[in-house]
């Protein structure tokens, strides 16, 4: 009984078949996420804020200073686009700090901005959900129970949404002004 030889285009076939894999390996896939990258390899404490509010990353402002024109154009894009309840706290951040820029009708530095998103961290805020939360992050850190209207306001118990909160020393939740802006620059 005689082998069967394998025929010359079989061995052709597997050459290739072999080869194109690393052909293939060595073409480089486009660049799909170049532009996010970009943006975000260079954020600060204020583009990190407007990204976790829910920014997508090609629309971040990439100048050293926020106009108030600007931040007209941010807060626009952020009410035509309801923030997720994990955007929720960050979203509200943001809206507070670019209302101040509009209101102030100057040119503020982003370095102003980045320190100002300072001011929140210790801060938490109820979230239509019923959720306190981080004030920068979104993360939830308790449940307060389900909102309702009560003296003309949306409460979950003592607490309103859209409040800042913090914690006392004697670890009770009460209710903060919002930051005020810093007179000097």
């Amino acid at each position: 009984m005689r082998s069967a030889r394998p025929s010359p285009g079989l061995f052709a076939a597997l050459f290739l078949v072999l080869l194109c894999p690393l052909a293939c390996a060595s073409n480089t896939p486009p660049p799909a996420y170049a532009s996010t990258r970009n943006a975000l390899a260079d954020l600060d404490e204020f583009g990190a804020l407007l990204v976790k509010a829910g920014l997508p990353a090609e629309l971040l402002p990439t100048d050293r200073d926020l106009s108030a024109e600007q931040a007209r154009q941010l807060r626009l894009h952020f009410h035509l686009f309801p923030p997720k309840a994990s955007e929720y706290a960050p979203w509200l951040v943001a809206d507070v700090l670019l209302l101040d820029v509009t209101r102030k009708n100057e040119v503020v530095p982003r370095v102003e901005l980045s320190r100002r998103v300072q001011e929140f961290q210790p801060l938490v805020v109820l979230r239509p959900d019923g959720y306190l939360a981080s004030a920068l992050s979104g993360k939830e850190q308790q449940c307060v129970g389900p909102v309702e209207v009560q003296d003309g306001a949306y409460r979950a118990g003592v607490f309103e949404v859209g409040t800042f909160y913090k914690k006392d020393e004697a670890g009770a939740w009460q209710s903060v002004v919002v930051p005020a802006p810093s007179t000097s620059r």
